[in-house]
């Protein structure tokens, strides 16, 4: 007899067990709330994606900008909400980095630096080197105020003596190989940087060359590598003494690429083989912040496909840029199958009509337009108009601060005061029949109207209320990758089981109201926030269907009060 049991055939009797940890999969909804911002600004890798989880966090990335000013404000964008505890960003503007090639003392080059940054900011970055006050080198980057130095940049690495009997004895050091000859003009041994690629394999081997001995110097670093990483040098005597092999060089280049110098990194030229020369200080070049184009922008919203965001805010107020949003968020949304929004923000000056305009042309469910901009401080402290993509960022910034399903609506956004004040309802009416999200001045505060999409088509509300939307998003996105586990298992009545199980709990788990759970479905008993659950098996698809009731905010709280005349009596 035989036995089949997890996964393998049991022919010898024994006692077996397996363990099934299908069960332990965390229920906790792991589908994130996170916002990206797009923008120009002078610091940071250009079309990559940059996270902070602050705003000092950015500043010390971006240095200045639109996209740090509007990632400065999502940060902080409300008293009622937050903001979210990070965000996503990438740099359009086609920055490059500045350079230098530093010489050696023939002239050749020996040193390739590079700003670690990007931008025109870093030409103003500045390399002095100086005889170290012991040996080697002292090295010296400087950028405005602050700056790195290191003296006695040196590296010995080995020695070689000749105790043979031959008139002369010489030893060549090139980047690929060591050449020992006795006499000179006599090869006995090369050693093949290749093979022999460390100090102390090099070592060894010389020590295995008759009459020549070898000692290693740098025992802190016996495994460096020798491959293209020693000074080079050409037929030096090894007989009347030892020779010592140096890496002065690559000591120069490793302080550079390290931890202890933040301004530049170095690179070695193929045919590098000398230390620098000595030089006064000598600025980098070259770097700029470049010229942004849609271009740039068109390649900033293919990157940002491949980056997990559920709010996307472009810091611009060309329509051109909005419709590139307009369709990242759809395709995203749809063939991309990661639901995302986004909120996009209009140039100072920007009337009611032109505001209907915009949002009419965009008309999109997924994208929000606001128009109006607002007065607040800059870095500088002093009191500045803001265009409205500055009172966009605020926004996304509060939905990315808040769960899923909630609508700004009637709440506050940080601003010292708004571009121009709407009536309402005499403005907000036509405003909001047009699909532009408002903005107010309330005696409580700035406020948001309603949080609404561009969507013109219809009045569904998860169409036309972004947070109904949201949360819609937000319950097929924690289905899909809950039941994602299930996709290569076998089609059959367990795993039917497993589907529904977890289907279940996930949608339970999306019902649960704040503070414990997200609340983006609502229900109760006689109306439950899901119910139909069912799943089908066929071929190879397993099916599952539900019905789900997303959470709608209160737009609409009609008082009726009820009139009597007033009776009574009165007596002595």
């Amino acid at each position: 007899m035989s036995y089949f049991f997890n996964g393998r055939l049991i022919e010898t009797p024994a006692t077996v067990s397996k363990v099934d940890d299908s069960a332990m999969l965390s229920t906790n909804l792991g589908v994130g709330n996170t916002a990206a911002f797009l923008g120009t600004c002078t610091g940071g890798k250009p079309n990559s994606e940059l996270t902070f989880s602050s705003a000092e966090e950015a500043k010390a990335t971006l240095i200045s900008g639109p996209l740090l000013d509007a990632i400065s404000k999502a940060f902080a964008p409300s008293n009622d909400t937050g903001g979210p505890t990070t965000v996503k960003a990438i740099r359009v503007n086609p920055a490059v980095q500045s350079t230098l090639t530093l010489l050696d003392s023939t002239g050749s080059p020996s040193v390739d630096l590079t700003s670690t940054d990007y931008g025109l900011r870093n030409n103003q970055i500045k390399v002095k080197i100086e005889a170290g006050s012991a040996v080697g080198l002292n090295i010296t980057t400087q950028y405005k105020d602050d700056y790195y130095s290191q003296d006695n940049l040196a590296r010995d690495a080995f020695t070689v003596q000749y105790n043979g009997t031959a008139a002369s004895a010489t030893m060549s050091v090139g980047g690929t190989s060591i050449v020992l000859q006795a006499p000179s003009g006599t090869t006995v041994a090369t050693v093949d940087l290749n093979t022999y690629s460390t100090y102390s394999q090099v070592v060894d081997y010389i020590n295995t060359v008759a009459d020549f001995a070898a000692t290693l110097v740098d025992t802190a670093n016996e495994s460096a590598v020798s491959l293209n990483g020693l000074d080079y040098v050409t037929s030096t005597d090894v007989k009347t003494a030892a020779y010592t092999a140096t890496a002065n060089l690559q000591a120069v280049i490793d302080w550079f690429n390290s931890t202890g110098e933040g301004f530049v990194t170095a690179a070695r030229p193929a045919t590098a083989g000398a230390a620098p020369a000595q030089i006064g200080f000598t600025y980098l070049s070259g770097g700029s912040d470049g010229v942004t184009t849609t271009v740039e922008w068109n390649a900033a919203f293919s990157t940002l496909q491949s980056i997990d965001a559920q709010w996307i805010s472009p810091v611009s107020t060309n329509p051109a840029i909005w419709a590139m949003a307009s369709s990242h968020v759809s395709f995203m949304s749809d063939q991309g199958r990661a639901e995302r929004r986004a909120i996009v923000g209009m140039a100072v000056g920007s009337t009611d009509a032109d505001a209907i305009a915009a949002a009419k042309a965009l008309n999109n469910d997924r994208v929000s337009l606001v128009h109006i901009g607002h007065y607040a401080y800059n870095p500088a402290g002093v009191l500045t108009l803001y265009p409205a993509s500055y009172t966009a960022a605020l926004l996304t910034g509060m939905f990315a601060g808040v769960n899923p399903g909630t609508a700004l609506s009637n709440k506050t956004i940080n601003v010292n005061s708004l571009e121009r004040n709407l009536r309402n309802p005499t403005d907000t009416d036509i405003l909001i029949r047009g699909g532009v999200l408002c903005v107010e001045n309330t005696k409580n505060g700035y406020k948001v109207v309603q949080s609404i999409s561009t969507w013109l088509k219809d009045s569904k509300f998860n169409r036309r209320e972004q947070s109904c939307g949201v949360a819609t998003d937000f319950t097929a996105r924690s289905l899909r990758e809950a039941l994602d586990v299930l996709r290569g298992e076998k089609n059959n009545q367990v795993n039917i089981g497993r589907a529904y199980s977890i289907a279940e709990t996930t949608l339970k788990a999306l019902a649960v109201a704040e503070p414990n759970g997200p609340g983006v479905l609502a229900g109760d008993k006689d109306n439950p926030p899901f119910k139909g659950l069912t799943v089908t098996a066929n071929g190879d698809v397993l099916a599952v269907a539900c019905q789900a009731s997303p959470v709608i905010p209160i737009n609409y709280i009609p008082v009726s009060i009820s009139l009597r005349i007033f009776t009574g009596t009165a007596s002595a």
